[in-house]
């Protein structure tokens, strides 16, 4: 991708909540919440054969790859696919600052351990009516959904081909999609390390709901 089409793309007006088909390469990137998506969308959707998925109509927010089935007109087996996942504590945090700061969805935001602990639904406010008809399907989807779930359903033959990192999102952007160029940061939350907001209750429950992803990727609760 050239540079012209980077600063372009930087300053499109749709949402970038969406997943992208790039139909030449049979190649589907599979937008997960909060793991950089937003930043991998933008420069996909500029490519000329890229054909567009975006979240819409949710009055309970429902897995990504579920969504994506039933728009893409081949099984999702059919494509060759490519998600990002993230250390599900920083997830966490960075789902939480969006919800009562970037994008707020409350009045009078939960406290952060109220938030994990099951004190997510008194949303009030919607961001995306055209995705969510809820203020709690925007903040589930965002944030109760883990991304283990969003990319592999339970009891269902759901694969993704090449399940990369946040960590090394430039990197693995340039290795999987081809993405040659540094990713603008879209949606970024200002904020000292994740492990700040957790005490051990909350981090245990963390681990717990993200179990399959840790054993899977290796993540780790880390304090600096």
């Amino acid at each position: 991708m050239n540079v012209d089409l980077w600063i372009r793309s930087r300053s499109a007006i749709m949402s970038p909540m969406v997943s992208v088909l790039l139909e030449d390469r049979n190649l589907l990137f599979v937008h997960v919440p909060k793991t950089g998506g937003g930043s991998i969308s933008r420069l996909l959707r500029t490519e000329p054969d890229a054909k567009t998925y975006p979240v819409q109509n949710m009055s309970v927010a429902r897995p990504c790859v579920q969504q994506l089935s039933e728009q893409l007109d081949q099984p999702l087996s059919k494509y060759r696919t490519v998600a990002f996942v993230r250390n599900p504590w920083d997830w966490t945090v960075s789902g939480y600052l969006h919800m009562t700061e970037s994008m707020p969805a409350y009045e009078q935001p939960p406290t952060f351990r109220d938030f994990i602990l099951g004190d997510w639904t008194g949303a009030t406010r919607l961001h995306y009516p055209t995705k969510f008809t809820t203020p709690q399907a925007y903040v589930a989807y965002h944030t109760q959904i883990t991304p283990w779930e969003h990319l592999f359903l339970s009891g269902e033959n759901v694969k993704i081909d090449t399940l990369c990192a946040f960590e090394t999102l430039d990197r693995d952007a340039r290795n999987a999609l081809g993405l040659e160029i540094p990713l603008p940061h879209v949606n970024r939350s200002e904020r000292t390390h994740y492990s700040q907001y957790f005490d051990d209750e909350t981090e245990v429950e963390i681990a717990n709901r993200h179990a399959e992803l840790i054993e899977k990727c290796g993540y780790v609760f880390v304090r600096p």
